[in-house]
């Protein structure tokens, strides 16, 4: 029977535990590299999570705007042969009536010529209001004591008995307002009587029209005109074409007016304007009539908010006044 020896069986079993040693240590690593690993991934995880629920806006590149910028020149306004008509400065900023010198561009040079087109009642029935100007019939379907007279210029019953008359009738806005007559408005009313007036008139007369509304609109001419059956045709067609727009600035017309040297002036309005008119028109007829005594016959049409400085105005200057309804 044979047996091993002591050192042999002793060495095996070292052999053993060194084995189950190394097997362990091994076993021991490789699960500690597995708990890194896996905890790396989850902070990696966190931090993804992280920026996900942060928005930012995604970087852009931004191209520079470049400007281009042109030097502005002022341009010289140049001198025109074509009249030009500006606005009269607000009426309320005359606290008193201005000298002869400001308003020289109105009693000098040439007569402004224009016709405004903007479209209005007067306008609608221009046609109609034409007809009844040039036909006798309807010229004397006035009756007594609204503008009916034996003739010579007599207008709204006022007779001039003068030879050089200028008519300055109102054309704002409010001549629009209807009227129960052949005219249909206010202003249709009155270019009637404006025709039996100016028809009742003999060659040796002359006559001239204004209307105003912001502005002056002078008849076509640059003179009164004698009153020949031509020249009433042609100036009572061109009156029933103006139609009644804007508001009521009659200076200007007024001033246009005196440098007529007419004998007689029919100034008629509906409306309400300020009392330095009449001021300023005293003032500047003062200086330059001479020896001419200019008679201003005044009419208020429709309603009586402007009677009393019509009424001051004609009897400061020779002339009646009446209120046609």
């Amino acid at each position: 029977m044979s047996t091993c020896p002591p050192h042999s069986d002793s060495q095996s079993r070292w052999n053993q535990g060194v084995g189950m040693s190394t097997l362990f240590h091994l076993i021991l690593i490789g699960s500690l590299a597995i708990v890194v690993d896996h905890q790396v991934d989850r902070d990696s995880t966190s931090a993804t999570n992280v920026i996900q629920t942060r928005w930012s806006a995604p970087s852009k590149d931004i191209e520079p705007v470049v400007l281009e910028v042109t030097a502005v020149t002022q341009k010289k306004e140049s001198a025109s042969s074509a009249p030009v008509l500006s606005k009269l400065p607000p009426v309320l900023d005359l606290n008193s009536a201005p000298d002869t010198k400001s308003l020289s561009s109105f009693l000098d040079g040439p007569l402004p010529q224009t016709t405004q087109h903007e479209e209005s009642l007067t306008t609608k029935y221009a046609a109609d209001i034409v007809g009844a100007l040039l036909t006798s019939s309807a010229i004397g379907t006035a009756n007594s004591g609204s503008g009916n007279g034996s003739g010579n210029g007599e207008f709204f019953g006022l007779n001039p008995k003068s030879k050089r008359i200028v008519f300055v009738v109102d054309s704002s806005k409010s001549m629009n307002f209807p009227h129960e007559s052949v005219g249909k408005t206010r202003l249709g009313r009155v270019k009637l009587e404006l025709a039996k007036s100016i028809y009742s008139m003999d060659e040796h007369q002359e006559f001239f029209v204004i209307f105003f509304s912001d502005f002056a609109i002078p008849m076509p001419a640059r003179n009164l005109q004698p009153a020949t059956p031509e020249a009433k045709k042609k100036f009572l067609s061109w009156v029933a074409k103006v139609p009644g727009v804007g508001t009521t600035e009659p200076l200007e017309a007024l001033l246009i007016a005196l440098r007529l040297q007419p004998d007689t002036i029919y100034f008629l309005t509906d409306g309400q304007f300020n009392a330095s008119i009449v001021k300023a028109f005293n003032k500047v007829a003062t200086q330059t009539k001479g020896n001419r005594n200019v008679i201003v016959n005044g009419i208020c049409l429709g309603n009586r908010e402007g009677e009393s400085l019509i009424r001051e105005l004609a009897e400061q200057n020779s002339g009646s006044y009446t209120f046609i309804p």
